[in-house]
């Protein structure tokens, strides 16, 4: 196998984020971008603070699903927490527009702006050399970025502002793409432009039983893996005018078992056996684009380097949000105020689960998260478990972890062939089967639709005709 750009492009159908999905459940529009204009007003995006000191906690993790759910509540509450957009003249009944962190981190967009410029700025003796850049020019790039309107000019862009009329207006600010970034993560990938063309050009062979050739550094596509203030984010988008509702699949003890077991849809998550639900703006998150349409986000993957082999935690929307995964929900969420208190949760802090305890020690009975937990148990050992329904799709995509899929991003690897090959890929997938991770589980690096190795090896060919 090698990391070749054309079987990346149109082989390879992992989508960017989280999970062992082969697409989407979401119905996102053509004005997914944050485009310079509403970039302007967001401001440059809000870091992820991560725990330092998670990685010193792996094994106590692994072996308690209370101990891990408690954190991965915490890493989503830093995200979900509202935050000032740049322009204060921006008001929403009479306050100053809020969004949450997370919508304000970096889409593709963003990433190919600054990665272009530059790119373009380096100068022909540092892109022949493969330079990376300093931390001063991708400082720079991004307060450029974050003050650049492009070719909006003052009447364009005070339109632009008068649209924010509503709550829902001014969470569409922050677009409706799939994959978002923090800060942390996309540094990182600007620096380590060379190493990720250079696997985008199919100049790295891949060789899954292969020992990192440093033991600091697991990823042969990055000169050095992520750092701890890397996260990404993948989120489901419905519409929510013309009347659409939201599709609704229970996630209590049996619900989940049959699907897990594989007696329910194949082990997936179906497309024609559920109820659907008319929740309100307050209910759930609901964005409006600047051309009228409207969205609710479902679901949202979030992804975090805290760990060396990442945080991998999920949330989606419940009409009974107090029940099984939404059962230990904190206060803390709830004081966030808006629709997050509607969420239910999962994650995985590694391939194994480790808990000896079924119910992680969570409360049993009708409705339970400490029997919808032991749905998927297996015993110590065995591999862990975590999906979302709106997010994973296809075939066994409700039996999957995350993690497992993920080990193979920056191959041309497709979940679907990951899924269908017990042989080669034990458990759906589940099971730790590689020594090295080329892009440090990190799809978006590499494959499609977010293919930014491939959105810099563009430039880097453009440039390669103008610097002979």
């Amino acid at each position: 196998m090698r990391f070749e750009l054309a079987l990346a492009l149109f082989a390879a159908s992992i989508v960017a984020a989280a999970g062992c999905s082969s697409g989407g459940a979401d119905d996102a529009s053509r004005e997914d971008d944050v485009r310079p204009v509403e970039r302007a007003i967001l401001g440059a995006a809000r870091p992820y603070n991560p725990d330092r000191s998670l990685d010193g906690k792996k094994d106590a993790l692994d072996a308690s699903q209370k101990a891990r759910r408690e954190v991965a509540w915490k890493a989503m509450a830093k995200i979900l927490r509202d935050r000032n957009v740049a322009d204060d003249g921006v008001e929403v009944d009479g306050k100053r527009a809020k969004i949450p962190a997370f919508r304000t981190w970096y889409g593709k967009d963003d990433y190919e702006r600054m990665f272009a410029k530059l790119y373009g700025e380096h100068g022909k003796q540092a892109r022949v050399a493969k330079k990376a850049f300093t931390n001063a020019q991708i400082d720079a790039v991004m307060d450029w970025n974050a003050s650049d309107r492009g070719s909006w000019g003052d009447a364009q862009f005070e339109e632009r502002l008068q649209q924010i009329d509503s709550r829902a207006a001014a969470q569409g600010l922050g677009g409706n793409a799939r994959v978002s970034y923090s800060t942390g993560a996309v540094r990182h990938m600007l620096k380590n432009w060379a190493p990720l063309t250079k696997c985008a050009r199919g100049e790295l062979a891949d060789d899954p039983k292969a020992e990192p050739a440093k033991a600091a550094n697991f990823a042969p596509c990055l000169n050095d893996e992520f750092p701890k203030d890397a996260a990404v984010i993948k989120a489901a988008w419905l519409r929510s005018d013309f009347g659409l509702k939201v599709p609704v699949r229970p996630t209590d003890a049996a619900s989940i078992r049959a699907r897990f077991e594989g007696s329910v849809d194949e082990g997936g998550w179906g497309k024609g056996d559920a109820n659907e639900a008319s929740p309100e703006e307050s209910s759930i998150y609901t964005v409006k684009m600047s051309d009228g349409s409207s969205f609710r986000m479902p679901a949202l993957h979030l992804v975090t380097k805290e760990l060396r082999e990442w945080l991998w935690i999920t949330i989606w929307w419940s009409p009974e949000p107090d029940t099984d995964f939404g059962a230990d929900r904190p206060a803390e969420i709830g004081r966030l105020g808006g629709p997050w208190k509607n969420y239910k949760m999962c994650v995985v802090t590694g391939y194994e689960e480790k808990d000896p305890d079924p119910t992680g020690g969570f409360p049993k009975g009708p409705g339970s998260l400490g029997d919808a937990l032991a749905a998927t148990y297996q015993g110590v050992g065995a591999p862990s478990w975590c999906s979302n329904q709106y997010i994973e799709r296809g075939a066994h995509n409700a039996q999957t972890n995350c993690i497992g899929c993920h080990q193979h991003a920056g191959t041309s690897l497709r979940s679907e062939a990951i899924l269908a090959d017990p042989v080669a890929f034990p458990e759906l997938g589940r099971t730790k089967v590689r020594k090295n991770f080329p892009a440090d589980y990190v799809f978006a690096a590499m494959s499609p639709p977010e293919s930014l190795a491939q959105i810099m090896q563009a430039q880097v060919e453009h440039y390669a005709t103008i610097d002979r």
